[in-house]
């Protein structure tokens, strides 16, 4: 039983990467983000808080633990699939109007700067 549960924590980070790793973001709904925490931080601690401090049988406690496995995945899912934009860096596809300019200046005055250290030597 070991071993199954082994791989299956492998396939869970697994499934968590690709569901991070996934291009298309949409927005998804507070309440929908708040099930997927729940379903994070609810059945898998408590299997594990069932196998550690009551004697459930071996069947039931497996149980417990690939249901808390099953539904850690559809949690972490849940919580990234969406855009968060509270914690996401703003990303404008254009840049500002005043950025070409300022790129320009900014290369002239290192260039200026350069010449005026190889001068002085």
């Amino acid at each position: 039983m070991i071993t199954l549960d082994a791989i299956l924590g492998v396939l869970l980070l697994a499934a968590i990467f690709l569901v991070a790793q996934r291009a298309p973001r949409r927005v998804v709904s507070a309440r929908l983000r708040a099930c997927g925490w729940v379903l994070v931080a609810g059945p898998l601690p408590l299997a594990v808080a069932l196998h550690a401090f009551a004697q459930l049988p071996k069947v039931i406690d497996q149980a417990a633990f690939l249901v808390g496995v099953a539904a850690f995945a559809v949690g972490a899912a849940l919580i990234l699939s969406g855009t968060d934009e509270d914690w996401r860096e703003e990303r404008d596809e254009d840049s500002p109007p005043w950025w070409p300019a300022f790129e320009h200046d900014l290369r002239e005055y290192e260039l200026e700067a350069w010449r005026r250290r190889v001068i002085s030597r």
